[in-house]
């Protein structure tokens, strides 16, 4: 510590001596003195530098200060409290040693140095410090708080309990003491006494922290109605007691009284005092409950986002946060979240790589398109991983021309780096959205250039038969056969690629063969598609299967039903019923 007064009495003294001393009357002793104050002025500048947290400027000045004046015990101080923010044990216990010698009569050299000797196990040593300390200092509640803490463990209770009576005797009565002798009956299994001792110390002075010691020993004695009184009276002493909260809240979920749980959870989530740690850890724990992930989702992501409002910053509780949030159907919440964190990582690309993640599974695609557009002249190095979601948005909102433009904008780099696997996924886009423009010139093109790269792809070789088939003007169907028969015989349980090929057979005049890959196509699918059954019944109507006929047009129409609720797009729905009420009629001119 720095004497403040032995630098103003050096200054004044290099102030006053020129003026009434004459030529070399005390010319010996000015050396010393002058060196003294420049002793000190390093001192100063090296707290200043500690402030700033330059701990080589600190050890550089401390080392000046000590050859000006090697008895500068101030300058060990600081140096120590440099290793100590470091965790360098070792040559903190020998600058405090140098300290306290220099000034045996320093209290915080001597406390700090025996705090020191306990992190470095030399508890004999920490013991004659906290002792002197209490002797010298009968007022001071930090050797005692020290030296009890040493006891308690080692299994000296007594001596425990007559540092905290001679605490009381200086002090008066005190938290110290109060929870020492607790801990010593709480110890022996006496709970009865431990409760005592707390009750008559709160009686005297009310404090939460007795009143959530005391809830706390009738939880674990089960009384926990008893329990709950007195983690009142601890919130009501100070609302935002956390220890009180907790014990609270885990009694009334411990009970499966879930909806006052979740309202205190809330308020321990939103306390920003409360480390997020511990909160994750709570939070993971409860959720693996599946009342919580079902019944009570929509509460619980209130209270996530009260989790995620308190701590913005933290990324990871934002993300597993608006994850659940979004599953619970409060996606707003889940957005919001994401969103109050990019604010603090802006480049981050893990982050907006989840908000991407997130806006393409709600499908909100006009906000998709523009927060990708945005991550695209941010973080440009990932423009390769990103286009397409960029592409998907645009080709969602009917934007084919900009899609188109956007899909093909990385194809240079793509080649560049022969990442055939997206080029391939990118050609066999475009040519979809070129046969949604009525261009099948173009699509076929695109088509051509993916089947290039892998002659095998059913995806795009069943839509390029498909389109080549039903297309106006008809295509080469003995060529859309032959594509399509590569889709069934290396995947030969998937509907869409069995009713392609049976379709096309159909528009070649195979009905009967076209019937029996339609029939497996429609039991793979298992009824979920509207057009499959519709070209099954079609088929069926055609052999003049009459009832059979009508029995798939009425599961088509079902289906096409529940889809029209669904999407409220009832375009489907509406042509599919005129088409089989004049199939009906037809039927009955027959």
């Amino acid at each position: 510590m720095v004497d403040m007064r032995k630098i103003a009495y050096t200054l004044l003294w290099a102030l006053f001596v020129p003026i009434f001393c004459p030529t070399g009357l005390f010319g010996q002793d000015l050396p010393k003195q002058t060196d003294l104050f420049k002793s000190d002025s390093c001192i100063i500048e090296a707290q200043r530098a500690y402030n700033y947290r330059d701990a080589e400027k600190v050890r550089s000045l401390c080392r000046q200060a000590l050859q000006y004046n090697p008895a500068n015990d101030a300058a060990f101080y600081l140096m120590a409290k440099v290793d100590l923010v470091e965790n360098k044990l070792q040559p903190a216990e020998m600058n405090l040693r140098q300290a306290v010698a220099l000034d045996s009569n320093n209290y915080y050299y001597a406390a700090t140095l025996g705090a020191v000797y306990m992190q470095n196990t030399d508890v004999t040593e920490a013991i004659k410090i906290f002792e002197k300390l209490v002797n010298k200092y009968p007022t001071k509640r930090d050797p005692y708080t020290n030296l009890i803490n040493i006891y308690i463990p080692r299994g000296q209770q007594d001596r425990a309990l007559i540092l905290a009576d001679r605490l009381e005797k200086a002090v008066g009565p005190n938290d110290i003491s109060t929870i020492t002798r607790f801990k010593i009956y709480s110890g022996q299994n006496n709970t009865q006494k431990a409760i005592e001792v707390l009750e008559e110390a709160d009686a005297k002075t009310p404090s939460e922290l007795y009143e959530t010691y005391i809830a706390e020993l009738l939880e674990s004695e089960g009384k926990d109605s008893l329990a709950i009184v007195y983690y009142d009276k601890a919130l009501r002493n100070d609302p935002q007691c956390i220890p009180a909260l907790f014990g609270k809240m885990e009694i009334y979920r411990r009970n499966g009284n879930h909806a006052l749980y979740l309202g205190y959870l809330k308020s321990f989530l939103e306390n920003p005092e409360v480390d997020p740690s511990i909160k994750k850890q709570h939070v993971e724990s409860v959720m693996e409950l599946p009342v919580y992930k079902q019944r009570y989702a929509k509460e619980m992501s209130k209270c996530l986002d009260a989790l995620s409002r308190a701590h913005p910053s933290d990324s990871s509780i934002a993300i597993s946060s608006a994850m659940f949030m979004a599953r619970s159907g409060e996606s707003e919440l889940a957005m919001n979240a994401l969103e109050r964190t990019l604010k603090y990582y802006p480049t981050d690309y893990y982050i907006r790589s989840n908000i991407i993640s997130f806006l393409y599974s709600r499908e909100d695609w006009p906000r998709l398109e523009l927060f990708t557009d945005s991550t695209m002249a941010v973080v440009p190095e990932q423009n390769k991983d990103l286009f397409q979601f960029k592409g998907i948005a645009q080709y969602n909102q009917g934007k084919l021309d900009e899609a188109i433009e956007t899909l093909l904008s990385q194809e240079k780099n793509l080649k560049r780096e022969k990442d055939t696997a997206t080029l391939l996924q990118i050609y066999s886009f475009v040519g979809d959205i070129y046969h949604q423009k009525e261009n099948n010139k173009e699509a076929f093109k695109f088509y051509k250039k993916a089947l290039k790269m892998d002659p095998r792809n059913a995806p795009v070789l069943n839509n390029y038969a498909w389109y080549l088939a039903t297309g106006t003007p008809q295509g080469d169907l003995n060529k859309a056969l032959q594509m399509s028969k590569i889709t069934i015989d290396d995947n030969p349980s998937e509907s869409t690629y069995l009713d392609t090929y049976g379709w096309i057979l159909y528009l070649m005049g195979e009905k009967e063969q076209a019937k029996k890959y339609l029939q497996q196509a429609v039991a793979f699918d298992g009824g979920e598609s509207t057009v499959l059954m519709e070209h099954y019944a079609d088929i069926l109507f055609d052999l003049k299967e009459y009832d059979l006929a009508f029995i798939y047009y009425e599961k088509a129409l079902k289906r096409a039903l529940d889809n029209t609720l669904e999407t409220s797009d009832t375009t489907e729905l509406e042509k599919l019923s005129k088409k089989v009420e004049a199939r009906k009629k037809a039927r009955e001119e027959k």
